[in-house]
């Protein structure tokens, strides 16, 4: 087994209570939104976020564009709200000003989040930087791999069993990410040459517009391991070959099947190569009830990862 690092970089927004009373909006109504636009690598290194604007919607519409602060604050009433990074951002060391760092955003964008009174909550726009330089925007050091792309929801996996709260996602198409600090990489030839994947805990997060259930999702499915595997056929095509990640307590759970074989790379032994890949495959979330068993909604998703 090896490690797959990628140098990458996480920008972390925090919003936390604040007290006081701001804007006619009591202590108990109000909070803080936070975003820390610097941090320090390992290498002793520090990044900054340059030339971003954020744009607030929600309870209150609010856009924000000095970011010339090593932080900036804005104060918001409680409820859902979506921030969208727009701009011409960069990200540049503080020891080379001017000089732009090539890097991707991978977070769905906007990103919702929620404004919850007496509660701390964290949202994080996640950036991958190439090479080997690594940076922590705010939170953390991120040296792994994604898996990410958009579901569309096209109609509930059980109508049967009644109202539930997966309704409010049919016909709707979902972004999402699902981003890892580091990999184990093995390699497994007895059915096929087979990549085998496993990860560290995981970060999960939707976009599009604030929804409870996906909130809970996100929530509870961080922190949990993902397995997942890439397959190369004799004749040199890879398969994606499908992952379930589920929380601990198994009250939510993301299928995505496995793809059809594709052009892809290949190692010098016939295994697949820890490259980049793009997929279309079938997806669903589920939920499990005692009362009702697993119901959930699925569709089409186009994917794309990188081990």
């Amino acid at each position: 087994m090896r490690l797959w690092n990628l140098g990458a970089c996480v920008l972390a927004l925090l919003v936390v209570s604040c007290g006081g009373e701001v804007g006619g909006v009591e202590q108990q109504e109000a909070g803080t939104l936070q975003l820390p636009l610097t941090s320090s690598s390992p290498d002793g290194r520090t990044y900054r976020l340059v030339g971003a604007t954020f744009t607030i919607k929600g309870p209150q519409t609010v856009t924000l564009t000095d970011t010339s602060a090593d932080t900036v604050h804005a104060t918001l009433t409680a409820g859902p709200y979506t921030v969208q990074l727009g701009g011409e951002w960069h990200l540049e060391a503080t020891d080379a000003p001017g000089t732009a760092v090539s890097a991707q955003l991978l977070s769905p964008n906007p990103l919702p989040f929620s404004v919850t009174r007496g509660e701390l909550t964290q949202v994080r726009f996640q950036f991958k930087l190439p090479g080997s330089g690594d940076a922590d925007v705010g939170i953390k050091v991120d040296n792994g791999g994604w898996i990410a792309g958009t579901l569309q929801f096209t109609e509930r996996e059980n109508p049967s069993s009644g109202v539930s709260p997966f309704d409010e996602l049919v016909g709707k198409s979902v972004p999402f990410l699902i981003s890892y600090e580091s990999s184990s990489l093995s390699r497994e030839g007895y059915s096929g040459k087979m990549l085998l994947v496993q990860t560290s805990p995981v970060t999960v997060q939707f976009g599009g517009a604030p929804s409870e259930i996906l909130e809970r999702v996100a929530l509870t499915m961080t922190g949990s391991p993902l397995f997942f595997g890439l397959r190369a056929d004799s004749n040199g095509f890879i398969q994606f070959d499908g992952l379930r990640i589920r929380d601990y307590a198994n009250t939510f759970e993301l299928d995505l099947s496995p793809s059809m074989p594709f052009v892809g790379a290949v190692d010098r032994e016939g295994f697949p190569a820890a490259r980049a890949f793009q997929v279309e495959v079938t997806g669903a979330l589920r939920g499990t009830y005692s009362t009702a068993g697993y119901d959930g909604v699925r569709g089409p998703a186009n994917v794309n990862g990188l081990p």
